[in-house]
């Protein structure tokens, strides 16, 4: 690991009331390409996807970036390309705010927490009979309507990438790929979830299911998963709650009006 990456992690782990996103650490684990741009005083982060994602951490009050935020946001914007913005704390929100006036626009999103005791007490759901568990491999990407190739090459750089550092499962039935679980982002400690159920197949259960399976795999390889969605998204809350994920942290993300 580079210097710049280990003062950007510890910039991030010595902030305890600050949400970062697992593609951050991704990112400094060297698990997905990406970039990280530090002020020369080493107190402020920016921290970048190749696809387009982007966390800040450190010291609000310091705007040693703010010409490079500007610049990264400008070239992406010029090209037509993503530029979503995730805010560690309220106090960056209003900074990002004020930078951008009004060329973003805010969302709120929460972060669960995962409690391993409480996922312990939860009566494990069977996979009904008639369907398979597989773990996705390059064939199931083939099959996948929801996360194909082009999916993992947008958040992974490449199906490659995402076999050789990332994991998810996946029921079938009938040969056909009908729900999955997989890894949007992974680093060396956690693995965000990432879930979809093809439509006729929804209200079986089947999410749960293999939620469950990829949460198994986690605390196999002590992992810690992590649960993330729109505040608004009260089936994911649901599910997320049903898996042992409470405690949500709500955080702002800025996205291209």
């Amino acid at each position: 690991m580079n210097n710049e990456f280990k003062k950007a992690i510890n910039l991030l782990e010595n902030k305890d009331k600050e949400t970062y996103p697992t593609f951050a650490y991704s990112v400094l684990n060297n698990y997905i390409p990406g970039r990280v741009y530090m002020d020369e005083l080493k107190k402020t982060v920016l921290i970048g996807t190749d696809s387009g994602f982007f966390a800040v951490g450190g010291d609000e009050m310091n705007n040693g970036i703010d010409s490079v935020f500007l610049e990264i946001y400008r070239s992406r914007k010029n090209d037509k390309k993503r530029f979503t913005l995730f805010s560690p704390s309220k106090e960056w929100d209003q900074v990002i705010n004020k930078l951008f006036e009004k060329e973003l626009r805010q969302m709120h999103r929460y972060s669960f927490q995962f409690n391993k005791d409480t996922y312990s007490t939860i009566k494990k759901e069977k996979v009904p009979k008639d369907f398979i568990v597989k773990r996705i491999d390059e064939k199931i990407i083939t099959e996948s309507l929801e996360f194909n190739e082009s999916y993992y090459n947008e958040y992974w750089g490449s199906v490659s990438n995402f076999l050789e550092n990332g994991f998810g499962y996946c029921l079938l039935h009938n040969d056909t790929v009908v729900s999955e679980c997989t890894s949007i982002f992974s680093s060396s400690q956690f693995a965000e979830i990432d879930i979809a159920t093809q439509n006729k197949y929804r209200g079986m259960g089947l999410a749960q299911n293999v939620a469950e399976i990829f949460i198994e795999h986690c605390i196999e390889r002590n992992l810690k998963p992590n649960w993330d969605c729109d505040v608004n998204n009260f089936a994911s809350i649901k599910l997320a709650e049903r898996l042992g994920f409470e405690n949500p942290i709500e955080y702002s993300l800025f996205v291209r009006r």
